[in-house]
């Protein structure tokens, strides 16, 4: 039998990604983190659309002249080289082999539940259990004057004052928001301001912070300067409450810096420094805080202010190489198509009342009139933040990358596009 009369099978590893977008197609490995491209390649094109068949799960036949091609033989020598496929001789086999094609079968996913039997009746039944984190605002004072309270919490989480008017959310309010959250898988609460310090019924935090039916994971948030002089308040907190959560933009205050320092306060379960960095000078001052103080618990925040977009080329725009890295897995991708996992159950509380779930989309209702069952509803059906995806958003859902890329953030609103990457810079 000539080799051109041979059959085969032709296997695709269901630990490999493929992504299609026109004439580009990318096959990613999520064991080993390797890439391939091919663009402009018909035969493979072709191949590829077979394999992606719901017949064929991504098992085909290939014959011997098929395999004579060229660019067919080449791509399918690379797909062995790099353990993402194989080749078998169908005489060997006694029919077309079982391969078990990956697919998007997410319960939180609401196009998934609107086609189940009970319909939109299935969102309620389990409405509740998506919330997982709540940020509340719980003031607006802060006497503070630092360049973070226009944008920064609208990246990450942190302290923010209001412009002309001082609001407050009521201790009872929190208490109700709290009930209300009582069927809610709830992981995370933080809570922010102004200046914390400064809300007006301080005293009925022990209570709200010890409420057995909040999650252990509890959060305060303050700016470093505003510290100074509050032990007696924090002493006020049962100690196993909450982890304080200390926010540090440069330059820092010296003489400030050195009594926060020197206050009992750093030995509390869990305090972390969230310093705030700007530009590359704010990493080598950050580095130098780190190891004179000998602070162990601390992360970076790069902050967008403007003027600093090829420091964020630099820092945070990822490229290939960094996709290779990160490696993410094939549930992570999938995953990644359907929901933004970034920002999924996550709900804002300014301190106006004022309910998001993303601060830069459209609010969800207020906390006054609006229950937080029916804000989540409306998220989940018609809200464009926890199903925020790169499949969905220009230009990325042009490019082969989007599903190995990071899920979009708050640094895209910031900085006003979606793709903030080295690999497809004009997609």
């Amino acid at each position: 039998m000539s080799k051109e009369s041979q059959n085969f099978w032709f296997i695709l590893d269901n630990y490999v990604h493929v992504s299609v977008r026109g004439k580009s197609v990318l096959f990613y490995n999520t064991l080993t983190g390797k890439i391939l491209e091919y663009s402009d390649c018909e035969p493979v094109s072709r191949l590829v659309k077979r394999l992606n068949s719901p017949r064929n799960l991504l098992v085909i036949g290939l014959t011997g002249k098929e395999l004579a091609n060229p660019e067919i033989s080449r791509f399918v020598k690379s797909m062995r080289t790099f353990f993402m496929g194989d080749l078998i001789d169908a005489s060997l086999t006694k029919g077309k082999p079982m391969q078990m094609a990956p697919y998007p079968n997410i319960q939180q996913d609401v196009e998934f539940i609107k086609k189940s039997p009970q319909g939109p009746i299935a969102v309620g039944d389990r409405m509740m259990k998506y919330v997982a984190e709540v940020s509340l605002f719980i003031n607006s004072a802060c006497n503070l004057d630092c360049g973070l309270c226009g944008s920064a919490h609208r990246q990450f989480l942190c302290c923010t004052r209001g412009k002309n008017t001082r609001t407050e959310l009521e201790s009872r309010s929190i208490k109700n928001l709290l009930q209300q959250l009582q069927g809610a898988s709830l992981a995370r609460l933080n809570i922010l301001g102004g200046d914390i310090f400064k809300y007006s019924q301080w005293e009925q935090l022990p209570e709200i912070l010890t409420d057995p039916a909040l999650p252990t994971e509890k959060y305060l948030y303050s700016h470093y300067l505003n510290l100074a002089g509050q032990e007696h308040k924090l002493a006020q907190l049962p100690t196993d409450a909450f982890s304080l959560k200390i926010v540090v933009p440069f330059p820092v205050k010296k003489q400030q810096w050195e009594e926060i320092m020197n206050m009992p306060l750093l030995n509390r379960p869990g305090t972390h420094f969230l310093f705030i960095i700007a530009g590359e000078t704010d990493i080598d001052a950050a580095e130098e805080l780190i190891t004179r103080y000998h602070l162990e618990n601390h992360s970076y925040h790069p902050f967008f202010n403007g003027r600093n977009r090829e420091f964020f080329r630099q820092a945070v725009f990822v490229d290939r190489e960094d996709l290779e890295e990160a490696r993410p897995t094939m549930r992570e991708i999938l995953a990644r198509q359907c929901i933004n996992p970034l920002q999924f159950g996550t709900l804002t509380i300014l301190s106006n009342g004022d309910i998001y779930a993303n601060v830069n989309a459209r609010r969800l209702g207020a906390f006054a009139g609006d229950s937080i069952y029916d804000m989540v509803y409306k998220e989940m059906f018609r809200g464009s933040s926890w199903r925020r995806t790169r499949k969905k958003a220009a230009p990325c859902r042009h490019c082969t990358f989007n599903a190995l890329c990071p899920p979009l953030s708050n640094y895209e609103y910031a900085l006003g596009q979606n793709n903030l990457c080295h690999i497809n810079p004009r997609t």
